[in-house]
């Protein structure tokens, strides 16, 4: 994913790593693999979306499924189903493949840095202080 597209796609980057944060902050025991593990799981589905092809669902458990299964509801929204209902134009199957692809890469960067909660900490330290516009709590 280039640079461009990474902007292209930086508001549905961040609403999946926002719902991993709240994941996160559920369960601190949640590690960088678990995520990663989710993220694969999720980049398969729309793979398979983009290429006409069936999705063969791969073997999460625990906390791999129980985080795919809280991303997968956004995801969906992301790409416009069941109704667009997010304040900007629903992804191809195509990006929100590439979009995953993307959270994976960074999952890699930062577990070279150390720690087997590199990404989460730097996710939190990055987002941990902004709101998403129309989904703040008054």
């Amino acid at each position: 994913m280039t640079q461009r597209t990474e902007e292209q796609y930086l508001d549905q980057l961040m609403q999946i790593e926002f719902a991993v944060l709240g994941f996160f902050d559920d369960h601190p025991e949640l590690t960088d693999a678990v995520v990663d593990s989710a993220y694969e799981e999720l980049a398969k589905r729309y793979r398979a979306e983009a290429t006409a092809h069936e999705y063969k669902p791969g073997k999460l458990d625990g906390l791999r499924l129980e985080l795919h299964d809280t991303l997968l509801p956004l995801a969906e929204m992301l790409v416009g189903r069941p109704d667009n209902v997010m304040p900007y134009a629903p992804v191809s199957a195509q990006a929100m493949q590439d979009v995953f692809k993307r959270l994976r890469v960074s999952i890699k960067r930062w577990g070279k840095v150390g720690g087997r909660q590199a990404y989460l900490n730097f996710i939190g330290g990055q987002l941990g202080g902004l709101e998403l516009d129309g989904l703040d709590e008054d």
